[in-house]
């Protein structure tokens, strides 16, 4: 783990919905990151930090779709889920991962370093994946 993403627990340990939103906000430390959202599998916004130029709803609603997409292929081709999916847009790219309460997406700037991106998203998820096992 990067020690951009890695994020200090204390022994008790904050709420899961402070983890979670502290999850977004370090994706938000990258540069060239716009915004960040965890959704459910159902669309619905668990935490969010984009520009208010960015309609959330639908955008969850979109990432929703996509990811329940995404899985439901990958378990057509024998594989266990996704991993992270980059999508082209105007404004920038947007990934989207699986993680146990939904999905992490991120959207980014068009001269954003790809893999980079793709690297946080995925530490992202495995924050989460951490938080949720215990």
């Amino acid at each position: 783990m990067t020690p951009r993403l890695k994020l200090a627990m204390e022994h008790d340990g904050p709420s899961r919905g402070r983890f979670v939103r502290d999850v977004v906000q370090q994706l938000l430390k990258l540069r060239t990151v716009r915004g960040a959202l965890l959704v459910a599998s159902d669309g619905f916004v668990i935490a969010a930090e984009v520009p208010n130029t960015v309609a959330i709803e639908p955008l969850a609603a979109m990432a929703a779709r996509l990811g329940r997409d995404l899985e439901s292929s990958a378990a057509r081709m024998g594989r266990a889920s996704f991993s992270t999916a980059m999508f082209s847009g105007s404004d920038g790219p947007m990934f989207l991962a699986a993680a146990p309460i939904g999905y992490v997406v991120v959207l980014a700037e068009q001269r954003a370093n790809h893999e980079a991106i793709r690297s946080a998203t995925d530490e992202a998820v495995a924050l989460l994946q951490s938080a949720w096992t215990d």
